[in-house]
């Protein structure tokens, strides 16, 4: 990573003339902070762009002038701030087209950043404050009924797990159903924004393949050809092809053992397709109840292929999670993590998630789990 650390007097001039020779090309962040963080180092990173930077404070001020490919989330950390606190939470600027944006900045805490000349990012931000409210409200619910020492502990052991997850789930559809027609009405109000595209793409896989055309269809035209808005259109179509009805589309992987599995070999059969990951915790604690589910149906015609998330090299914590929960059906994975390509044709966008096909690989059910799958099952297996 390079480093920028110039004096003030150097600072202004430099960044003028990186501006100059490259017009239009160069997003500049300006960043303020107390001298007595003289010294320490800010990072900069921009997973979309492959960019990772980090800039010295030097008389109160740190710069970063980087080429511009598109617009974007910017996140930025304080390394005082992740030694002190033993970690951080990112602090993200949406940035939708070249030019310089200032920062004044909380080293003890990047949340406290206050951002000036980019007016995408104050919309996002502004819309975003609310739905973090309403999030945190949904926490304070669950708390006040079980108790924050409770929640706190909760793992999928407990027997109280099942009813804690069915309130949390009514709660959050409810508040999915608010948080999409605000950003309808707030799609209406900056239909040429990027910030409405970047929020619409964040929430699209969450909800109907055809509300998420309506509001995509709200959208101007000026950031449709951007990687977001392509995104968009990506995930609408994979929920297209994965709608309850639809013919699972077919797919190939290889198993532990490095042998093609095809998706279309299992016809005959039900088959949960169940996307997990042996890094996913809420993946981990849902399993006992798809083994329990298996050896109940496995032998009526019942079968489960897991489609692992795991990461490049990890294929050791793969195979050592199979072992220790007992999940005893077939595996594929091409172990790419999020890019994995089964999750990316089914458009996946968080686990667990799963896919129950009928004996022609239709489609019957989709992120069925506990209770409501022995519950379907029974119904299918019932004569």
């Amino acid at each position: 990573m390079k480093k920028i650390s110039i004096y003030v007097a150097m600072l202004c001039s430099c960044l003028a003339a990186l501006a100059q020779e490259k017009p239009g090309e160069t997003i500049v962040f300006k960043g303020h902070a107390d001298t007595v963080y003289n010294g320490s180092v800010i990072v900069i990173y921009n997973r979309a762009v492959n960019l990772v930077d980090s800039a010295k404070i030097t008389n109160g001020i740190f710069a970063f002038a980087e080429p511009f490919k598109g617009p974007g989330r910017y996140m930025f950390y304080s390394k005082y701030e992740a030694k002190k606190k033993g970690g951080y939470a990112p602090y993200g600027i949406l940035v939708a087209k070249p030019g310089t944006v200032e920062m004044e900045t909380d080293m003890e805490s990047m949340a406290n950043t206050v951002v000036k000349n980019a007016p995408d990012n104050e919309l996002y931000a502004g819309f975003s404050k609310l739905g973090n409210e309403r999030r945190q409200k949904i926490m304070d619910q669950l708390n006040e009924k079980y108790g924050v020492d409770f929640i706190k502990k909760l793992t999928g052991k407990d027997p109280k797990y099942k009813e804690v997850m069915a309130y949390y789930n009514d709660l959050n559809a409810a508040n999915n159903t608010i948080e999409t027609a605000r950003l309808e009405s707030f799609i209406k109000l900056h239909p040429e924004s990027f910030a409405s595209i970047y929020l619409l793409n964040g929430i699209a896989g969450s909800m109907p393949a055809d509300k998420a055309q309506a509001l995509y269809n709200l959208l101007g035209a000026k950031y449709k050809t951007s990687s977001y808005g392509t995104d968009i259109t990506k995930k609408i179509v994979s929920m297209k092809l994965t709608a309850i009805g639809k013919i699972a589309p077919d797919f190939e992987q290889p198993d532990t053992l490095g042998k093609m599995i095809k998706l279309s070999s299992f016809r005959g059969q039900y088959v949960l397709v169940d996307f997990w990951a042996s890094w996913c915790g809420p993946c981990r604690a849902e399993n006992p109840n798809v083994v329990k589910a298996y050896q109940q149906y496995h032998d009526k015609g019942f079968t489960v292929l897991g489609v692992s998330l795991d990461q490049p090299g990890k294929k050791d914590a793969w195979l050592a999670a199979i072992r220790h929960d007992h999940l005893t059906w077939t595996h594929v994975s091409d172990l790419q993590f999020w890019n994995n390509a089964v999750a990316k044709l089914y458009g996946i966008q968080a686990i667990p998630q799963n896919f129950l096909l009928d004996k022609d690989g239709k489609i019957i059910a989709a992120n069925i789990r506990g209770e409501e799958l022995d519950k379907k099952l029974s119904e299918i297996f019932r004569n």
